[in-house]
C-alpha cells in the first residue's frame, strides 16, 4: 500500500509513510471486509460512515507537518484508524465523534492496535474540544463547504487545520448530483485549470476534464457519467498538473516581491486564471506572479 498507493504518488514525508506502515488499518474496518482493508479506497464501516481513502489520510497527515511533539485534535473518528496514524506522528491525540456507537467502537479498536492512550470523545465535531484546546494541530476527515471557525479559535499561535474543503458546487448528470469538486489541477506551465479532482458519492476520487464539463456558478454539469474518469487517470494528470491544493498557503511573489500567502485563485470560464486571493486582495494574474507549493517534510 505504502510504495503503490501513497509513495508512488506524491506523498513524500518518510514520516507519515513509515506511519502508515506500522498501523494495521484492518482492525479498523469491518471483519467481514478485512480482505479489502488495504484496497486503494474508502469503505463503509456502518451509520453511513466510511474509513477513508488510505491515500487521503496520509495526505491530511503530510500538511499537518507533525514533529512529534504536539497536541493533536482529530475531527470525525469514525474507525479510528486516522486518529491511530496521527498518535504515530504526535505526543497527544484527542478525537471527537458525534455517533456514540462509532465512538465506543474506534476506542475498541484503537486499544486492539496499542493506541489506547488516544482519548475518544462524543460530541459535534464542528465545536471542538475548547476544553482540551489550545491545538498544535488539528484535522478534518470530512469535507467542508467552508472553513470551521470554532476550530481555528482552537489552534496554538501558529498552530495548523487541514481540512479538505470542497468547492461550493455540485457535478450533476441530468440534475442527479454524482460528486462535488475538492481539487483544481492546474496546468505547470500556463496556469490553466486541466481538470477536476472529484469526490464522488462511493468515496472513489476520479478526474474530470476540464473541456467535457458546463461550469456554471453553483454547479457542474456533465452530459455522461463516462467522462468522470477512474483514478488511475486522475494519477496520471496530478503527476503532470500542480493541484491548487499543494498552492494554498504557499507563497506568491511578483518580480522577487512577496506579495502574501495564497488562499485562492479565480478562473474564467474557459479555464484561464484570471486573479489570485491574497488575504482579502485580488491580484490580477499575469507572467510576472508567481507560485510557490507549500513547503513539506521530506524526512
Amino acid at each position: 500500500m505504502v510504495d503503490t498507493q501513497l509513495r508512488g504518488r506524491d506523498v513524500v514525508d518518510e514520516r507519515v509513510l513509515a506511519a502508515m506502515e506500522r498501523v494495521p488499518r484492518e482492525l479498523f474496518v469491518p471483519e467481514k471486509l478485512r480482505d479489502r482493508a488495504y484496497d486503494d479506497a474508502a469503505l463503509p464501516i456502518g451509520g453511513g460512515q466510511t474509513i477513508s481513502q488510505p491515500y487521503m489520510v496520509a495526505r491530511i497527515c503530510e500538511a499537518l507537518s507533525l514533529t512529534g511533539g504536539e497536541r493533536v485534535l482529530d475531527v470525525g473518528t469514525g474507525s479510528g484508524y486516522q486518529a491511530a496514524v496521527l498518535a504515530e506522528l504526535a505526543e497527544e491525540v484527542d478525537t471527537i465523534e458525534r455517533i456514540p456507537e462509532l465512538a465506543e467502537r474506534a476506542r475498541t479498536s484503537l486499544g486492539a492496535a496499542g493506541y489506547g492512550h488516544v482519548r475518544v470523545h462524543v460530541g459535534d465535531g464542528s465545536r471542538g474540544l475548547p476544553d482540551r484546546a489550545p491545538f498544535a494541530a488539528i484535522a478534518v476527515a470530512a469535507a467542508a463547504p467552508e472553513l470551521p471557525r470554532a476550530l481555528y479559535e482552537q489552534l496554538e499561535p501558529r498552530g495548523r487545520l487541514v481540512v479538505p474543503v470542497v468547492l461550493a458546487m455540485a457535478v450533476r448528470l441530468h440534475g442527479i448530483q454524482l460528486g462535488r469538486p475538492v481539487d483544481l489541477l492546474l496546468d505547470r506551465e500556463v496556469r490553466r485549470v486541466v481538470g477536476f479532482d472529484v469526490l464522488c458519492r462511493d468515496e472513489v476520487h476520479r478526474f474530470l476534464p476540464l473541456p467535457t464539463a458546463a461550469v456554471g456558478r453553483k454547479e457542474i454539469r456533465i452530459l455522461s457519467p463516462l467522462v468522470l474518469l477512474e483514478q488511475r487517470e486522475l494519477d496520471f494528470y496530478r503527476s503532470r498538473t500542480v493541484a491548487l491544493s499543494r498552492l494554498r498557503g504557499g507563497a506568491v511573489e511578483r518580480k522577487g516581491r512577496l506579495l502574501g500567502q495564497l488562499q485562492d485563485v479565480i478562473v474564467d470560464e474557459g479555464g484561464q486564471l484570471i486573479a489570485a486571493i491574497i488575504g482579502k486582495k485580488r491580484i490580477p494574474f499575469d507572467d510576472r506572479l508567481r507560485f510557490a507549493p507549500k513547503r513539506r517534510t521530506a524526512a
